[in-house]
């Protein structure tokens, strides 16, 4: 506990402090109920304190010594003629007659003159009457205004001279009651011999000891029995630390009057000073019990008591003394420090509040009793109790040098509690770099409050770095070791989940109802999940956070965060309420919640809801460039494709830095079906800064334009940003698809790609073109071209028997892969599996495809000797190739029937087979494989992974736990002050008008939407680099509807051609 420092303890040396006041007695004020008729002179006690007599603090500044004579004529008053006369002036003035009868009677001078003495007399008495009535209602200036007169008519008036000098020293100017003093000494010397020991106060006053003692001395030549007046000396010799001379006075008192207990008091007190405390105690034992000094005999003791560190003796000796002055303001100080050394605050601050109370005079003590009880607050963890006790002090102009200092402290540790976390933190920081030795108490206490103001603003590692600081210092408090397991725990998640996670388990057992814990755990939980794919994982985050709600069920945060934990858990319809909760209990329109809601709607196909929710978040922040994303999604999705574009333009605007906002725009290019704009709009994404998914998707616009070295340079780039396995079978799947084929070894070439394909499916892993089926069809295709019919068989099957990508694409993909099985049917001689299988093909094809399957239906009908069905298939063919049937109706040379992917870049590297059936045409064939289709980007809404970013550890606000809380059986206990609670602002919200039902949530101006250029990093063939938001805005203005495919009747004639090769085949 801070207290005054001990220097208080030691005796004090006489200062003007330690004199007695000098007491007034007049007639008027020797009693309150009669008033005697003969004035009584002027007695001032010595007091058997270190003081002599009791005086209010002197503001006057200290002066050198001084001699008497520079005391003489120096009143200001003007009361003191330089000639004095010992008659009385009035007697030769103004006498009508000077002479006297014979016979003794008085003539008519001597007549006027009795009269006029009688009346200045009565003058006199009346001004002196109200003299002493100031005198004694305190009214000091006026009393020294009458008594002047009085010197003024009768300069010689004693009693008049030494009762203003009284009053001149009751006003704090004794350097001008010196020379009324020095008057009566002079012309009176015997007049009293109190008035020597007020003379010697004057000097004392004025830090002039050595003319103090003079004029005391003179005194005790005329006085030699004066026992007080040798005490007096002895304490002037003690103020001096002349201990030998004050011992001799102090003796010297005693031998004239043994019941001399301030003389007691004094031996004592010289003996503190020479450090023998063994006598200074005999001594104030013997100032106890003599009747006049026991008060101060027991205040000396009790400090001597504390100075040994007796306590339970000293409160004793401090209890006797306040039974016999129960408004003495030095005993209760000291008993207030016996019980704060006690560790008994509350008692301590009640005997200060006594110190406050009663020493309204001197005000001796009061400044370091405020000083002491705002300590008791700061102890008592009562900061706001603090400041208002230091503030007593300063509004009376008693705030003492310790105060100043510890009230730093105490505003450091306020600007924390009202959030002005960075104001806090610097003035820390001061305090801690001037290492004051009274603030070493409390450096501990300032590291941890530093580390609480660090981690409240989430520089969790200088928290660390300051509460660890602290526990070297001393032991942590709870709510300390709290936020340094927290703040531990932020940074350890990153790379050491599981010691984060027990660190949060620990805070959380130590503050169980704290919920801080419980959703970084969550947070953690669910990254976990993402990272490893692994939804059981965040099914922990739900159990956590449902904890969590159940102890604070108004906070908003939590609702929403377990809206984000339910939305990863593909279980939209259980978030959509997390999410209202959280938008009801927010104090704020929050844009991100209306964000999450409206993806959940958008997941269950609720576009419109969607829309709406989207819009919302919009409104409340105009330049939310993902609401403007997921809206063009929306649009896109329910045909309104102006507004989708229109929508993904404005994203481009309000984030035109984003890399990733100008692959959205890209893909949605690719969906319009210009792929040379979307490569555009990815190169312009890699001129922003270079991305795994720019490069990628560029690389599949090339594949769809069949530019095999620019889509492998893109993957190589890709790579390069991120090596990942999925790039790296990517990578390898284009080298050996885009080798070069030596058809006149091609044994030995294909042998190699089949082992090369072989070692890729053990990497055990699907790239983001490539696909496991696909190494399954190429192996195929090339065992059919080397003629190992079997093997390209169960290769096909193994493709078909493996389901990847959309849904649209796997069907064509199946086709093809059917029709090469097909293929490999017809070349084993199995024509009724081959017929099957193409039987069920063709009813899945369109256009010319089916056409060519159509023919290849009548080679293997006619070849079973199935005339009629070849002739009606034939005429069906006809409808959907005109060319290819018309060729083989006139048995051209060289027809060439290739469906699908035949003719792809890959599969031209490679001979067709000729495949001649019974009565059927020879014709030419080749297994159909070639580059992936690309999947075209999905605009469905799964799991959008980007907004459950809102759920990481840094998401979470940090509310660390306030160390000045005084925590009782795990309640807060608050001070009794009343405190000023400010918040943060909290913004108003403004709630936009729904009930307008004509306005399209769509309605907006693009007029003033600004284009954003930026320059090529990228290599392009293209001759001028155009901007994304340009790209987007020509495809929306020229996008066309698709083509319908026009299928053609077969003429007449072609009928008849038909007819007469029908009737050769029946005649044959």
């Amino acid at each position: 506990m801070l207290i005054r420092p001990p220097g208080l303890l030691n005796p004090a040396p006489i200062i003007l402090h330690t004199i007695n006041r000098v007491r007034f007695k007049s007639s008027q004020a020797s009693s309150p109920r009669t008033r005697p008729n003969v004035q009584k002179k002027f007695s001032p006690r010595v007091n058997k304190s270190f003081t002599c007599y009791q005086e209010i603090v002197s503001s006057t500044p200290k002066h050198r010594s001084l001699s008497v004579e520079k005391y003489k004529n120096t009143s200001n008053t003007e009361s003191t003629p330089k000639h004095r006369h010992k008659s009385t002036s009035l007697r030769s003035r103004n006498l009508r007659s000077t002479s006297k009868l014979v016979n003794g009677h008085p003539g008519p001078g001597d007549l006027e003159e009795t009269k006029e003495l009688k009346l200045k007399k009565e003058v006199i008495a009346s001004w002196l009457e109200h003299g002493y009535s100031d005198i004694k209602t305190g009214e000091f200036i006026s009393a020294i205004s009458f008594l002047t007169k009085v010197i003024k008519e009768e300069p010689n008036h004693v009693e008049a001279l030494f009762q203003r000098a009284c009053c001149l020293m009751s006003i704090n100017e004794h350097k001008q009651a010196i020379p009324d003093l020095l008057t009566i000494t002079q012309d009176n010397p015997l007049y009293d011999k109190k008035v020597y020991i007020a003379l010697a106060m004057c000097f004392a006053n004025l830090s002039d000891f050595d003319t103090a003692i003079r004029q005391l001395g003179k005194g005790l030549l005329k006085f030699q029995k004066f026992a007080e007046g040798y005490v007096t000396r002895g304490q002037l010799y003690s103020q001096q630390m002349r201990w030998d001379k004050a011992l001799q006075d102090f003796y010297k008192a005693i031998s004239l009057n043994p019941n001399e207990g301030g003389a007691f008091v004094g031996i004592g007190d010289a003996y503190m000073g020479m450090g023998d405390k063994k006598n200074a105690l005999k001594a104030y034992t013997q100032a106890v019990n003599i009747g006049t000094s026991a008060f101060q005999g027991f205040v000396r003791r009790a400090k001597l008591f504390f100075d040994i560190q007796e306590f339970e003796k000293s409160l004793l000796d401090l209890e006797q003394a306040l039974a016999r002055n129960q408004e003495d303001a030095e005993a209760y100080y000291y008993k207030a420090l016996v019980l704060l050394s006690q560790e008994n605050l509350t008692e301590a601050a009640l005997c200060l509040e006594q110190v406050v109370k009663f020493d309204v005079n001197e005000r001796k003590y009061t400044g370091a009793a405020i000083y002491d009880l705002g300590a008791i607050k700061i102890k008592q963890k009562d900061y706001y109790g603090a400041m208002y006790t230091f503030k007593r002090a300063t509004d009376i102009n008693l705030e003492v040098d310790e105060q100043k200092i510890l009230k730093g402290y105490v505003d450091a540790i306020l600007c924390l509690m009202k959030r002005k976390f960075k104001d806090g933190i610097t003035m820390f920081t001061r305090i801690i770099k001037k290492k004051h030795s009274l603030i070493q108490e409390y450096i501990g206490n300032c590291y941890a409050f530093r580390g609480y103001g660090y981690a409240s603003i989430e520089k969790h590692d200088l928290a660390v770095k300051d509460l660890m600081h602290a526990s070297k210092i001393q032991v942590l408090d709870n709510a300390s070791k709290f936020n340094l397991q927290v703040s531990t725990a932020i940074i350890k998640a990153e790379k050491d989940t599981n010691e984060a996670l027990k660190l949060l388990e620990e805070a959380s057992t130590d503050f169980p109802k704290n919920i801080e814990p419980l959703a970084y755990q969550a947070s953690i939980h669910l990254q976990q999940a993402r990272k490893t794919s692994n939804k059981k994982v965040a099914e922990k985050s739900k159990i956590l956070l449902d904890k969590a709600i159940s102890l604070r069920d108004s906070d908003s945060d939590l609702y929403y965060f377990r809206g984000l934990v339910m939305y990863y858990l593909s279980k939209p319809i259980e978030s959509i309420p997390d999410y209202e909760i959280a938008i009801d209990k927010a104090e704020d329109n929050m844009p991100v919640h209306f964000l999450s809601r409206g993806l959940c709607y958008a997941q269950i196909k609720l576009y419109k809801e969607a829309v709406q929710d989207f819009s919302i978040a919009i409104q409340l922040k105009e330049d939310y460039a993902e609401a403007y994303y997921y809206r063009g999604r929306c649009a896109y999705l329910i045909d309104e494709t102006q507004t989708a574009f229109q929508d993904y333009q404005k994203m481009i605007t309000y984030k035109h830095e984003d890399p990733m906002v100008h692959v959205h725009a890209g893909n949605l290019l690719i969906l319009a079906g210009s792929v040379d704009d979307a490569s555009k709009a990815f190169t312009n994404a890699n001129s922003i800064s270079p991305t795994v998914e720019a490069f990628v998707q560029r690389a599949k616009c090339y594949l769809i334009k069949e530019n095999t070295d620019e889509a492998k340079g893109d993957l190589d780039n890709a790579y390069m940003l991120a090596s990942t396995k999925d790039l790296e079978f990517d990578i390898e799947m284009m080298k050996i698809l885009s080798s070069p084929v030596d058809n006149n070894d091609l044994r030995n070439g294909v042998m190699k790609r089949l082992s090369q394909l072989s070692k890729l499916m053990q990497l055990h892993t699907e790239g983001k073109i490539f696909q496991t089926k696909h190494i399954h069809w190429y192996k195929g295709a090339l065992y059919f071209n080397i003629s190992e019919y079997q093997k390209a068989k169960v290769e096909f099957k193994a493709a078909l028997d493996t389901q990847n990508g959309t849904e649209s694409i796997s069907v064509k993909d199946n086709c093809e892969v059917v029709y090469n099985l097909s293929l490999c049917y017809i070349l084993s001689e199995q024509y009724e599996a081959a017929l099957i299988h193409l039987q069920e093909l063709v009813y899945m094809l369109e256009g010319s495809d089916r056409g060519k399957i159509l023919l290849l239906i009548v080679l293997l009908q006619t070849a079973l000797q199935e005339k009629d069905e070849a002739q009606s298939t034939i005429l069906e063919a006809f409808k959907y190739d005109v060319d290819l049937s018309s060729s083989y109706i006139e048995k051209k040379p060289n027809i060439e029937i290739l469906p699908f992917s035949c003719n792809s870049s890959l599969a031209c590297k490679y001979s067709t087979k000729k495949i001649t059936l019974t009565d059927c045409h020879e014709v030419a064939i080749r297994p159909s494989f070639g580059f992936p289709q690309i999947v075209p980007p999905s605009l469905e809404f799964s799991i959008e992974d980007s907004v459950l970013d809102n759920f990481l550890i840094k998401s979470v606000k940090c509310k660390p736990e306030a160390p000045w809380l005084n925590r009782v059986k795990g309640t807060i206990q608050f001070t009794e002050e009343i405190r000023e609670i400010v918040s943060e602002s909290v913004a108003s919200t403004k709630k936009s008008d729904s009930d307008d039902e004509n306005n399209s949530v769509f309605d907006a101006s693009y007029s003033s939407v600004k284009v954003y250029r930026s320059a090529m990093v990228v290599s392009n063939k293209d001759s001028y680099k155009q901007d994304t938001l340009d790209l987007i805005g020509a495809v929306a203005s020229k996008r066309e509807q698709p083509s319908r495919t026009i299928i053609m009747d077969a003429s007449e004639e072609v009928r008849k051609k038909i007819e007469s090769i029908r009737g050769t085949h029946i005649e044959d």
